[in-house]
């Protein structure tokens, strides 16, 4: 069975370049499907974005300095999009969508600070509107379930006619707080203010017919903003993936020790295919007992096999060091619910700026290619290339294997 993941986090503005294609990038890894709200997205921006991204997305915009939304998809499941719902303030997202022949509507909100029961009314009657009785909505509500379980350090109860309407709308729709529905005994927080508050402000609410399909659902390690990503995953039906294209990636060139060995692996093919191994001459004059053009063939494979697998090792220590940075921020987040000492929140503030500057170095060589990228095809040629690689992907995906008389 394939699982579908979603998440969503409230990224605290996407604006500045660097940032935006880091945060897409560390979620398209995660995430089947992303919701990002306070994205600080414009519509003249979104066809850029889109770009950057690489995929599917929808966007609800409104200024740079504030609000939007965006669901941003990946090509590794069928979906199909039938009608949207998109808030011209930046506020939420709506879609009536199938995925993998399971329509849904799925919504994406950004709630307003203050206490305004009236923004979660108009969002009951959207969603109402497409008469789908599978419903997944996401975001940040800025509102809390409970307050003894989902704020800490708080004095008052924040935005309560507002914590009433989301109760009622739960009951009409037939909602559930799927997190604390598997997690009735836990004090764990979405978000990090000043003063040492927290509260869990970001989750998804899912209605009670799709509450079997949740296999697990989380609340994840901030990075770049002051709220933690939620996620939930999703069994819906079984697919298998094909393997994908290889390609080459240009910045081994700037990589000293990948240069050595291709030049190792140049000679090792030069004197393994020779005529005669014990005459001293150059290498334009030797002879061989194969055609020129078999003997680039088996150079090139053979640099294929180097680029492959300096590549693997490349990108395993990367995530090995990603990894233990983000297990002590773990370690330090569980602290800070014990002790909100101000040199907790120094060393994590370390730690986040060191895992920052490592995803970077990725970062800006996937900016640099999608510059050259756009430069060289132009936004129709990208544009086509996308819809074509979305296809190809597809193709990839089998529903079912028959063999024989079975079904396997």
């Amino acid at each position: 069975m394939s699982t579908i993941t979603i998440g969503s986090v409230n990224c605290r503005g996407l604006s500045e370049t660097v940032k935006r294609i880091d945060i897409f990038t560390k979620y398209k890894d995660l995430y089947d499907i992303t919701i990002l709200v306070d994205t600080h997205s414009t519509s003249e921006k979104e066809k850029q974005w889109l770009h950057e991204w690489g995929y599917v997305g929808k966007f609800s915009s409104y200024s740079s300095k504030s609000r939007g939304v965006a669901i941003l998809f990946k090509n590794t499941f069928e979906f199909k999009i039938h009608e949207e719902t998109i808030d011209l303030m930046g506020n939420f997202i709506i879609l009536d969508i199938t995925i993998q022949d399971y329509r849904i509507t799925l919504a994406a909100i950004y709630g307003p600070n203050n206490d305004d029961p009236v923004f979660f009314e108009n969002i009951k009657h959207k969603i109402s509107h497409y008469g789908n009785s599978s419903i997944v909505v996401a975001g940040d509500w800025n509102v809390v379930q409970d307050y003894d379980m989902d704020t800490l350090h708080y004095r008052n109860e924040n935005n309560p006619q507002s914590k009433a309407k989301i109760h009622e709308v739960m009951h009409e729709l037939d909602l559930l707080d799927i997190w604390r529905q598997q997690h009735p005994f836990d004090n764990r927080y979405s978000w990090r203010g000043p003063n040492h508050k927290q509260s869990r402000l970001d989750y998804f609410m899912i209605t009670s017919d799709i509450e079997a399909f949740v296999v697990s659902s989380d609340i994840g390690i901030s990075y770049r903003s002051d709220h933690s990503p939620v996620l939930i995953n999703l069994k819906f039906s079984s697919q298998i993936r094909g393997k994908g294209t290889w390609k080459f990636n240009n910045s081994l060139l700037r990589e000293t020790e990948f240069i050595e060995k291709v030049k190792g692996d140049i000679k090792t093919v030069i004197e393994e295919y020779e005529s005669d191994p014990s005459m001293d001459i150059e290498t334009e004059d030797k002879q061989f007992n194969i055609s020129y053009q078999l003997l680039w063939d088996m150079i090139k494979m053979k640099v294929r096999g180097s680029a492959i697998s300096f590549s693997s090792f490349q990108k395993k220590e990367g995530n090995k060091k990603e990894k233990e940075l983000l297990y002590k921020i773990s370690l330090l987040d569980e602290k800070l619910l014990e002790n909100n000492l101000p040199s907790v929140y120094q060393e994590r503030e370390g730690i986040e700026l060191e895992l920052k500057i490592l995803r970077e170095k990725n970062v800006k060589g996937i900016i640099t290619r999608a510059k050259a990228r756009w430069q060289v095809e132009g936004e129709r040629e990208v544009t086509i290339f996308v819809i074509w690689k979305k296809n190809i992907t597809q193709k990839k995906l089998f529903p079912n294997l028959f063999w024989r008389t079975r079904l396997r």
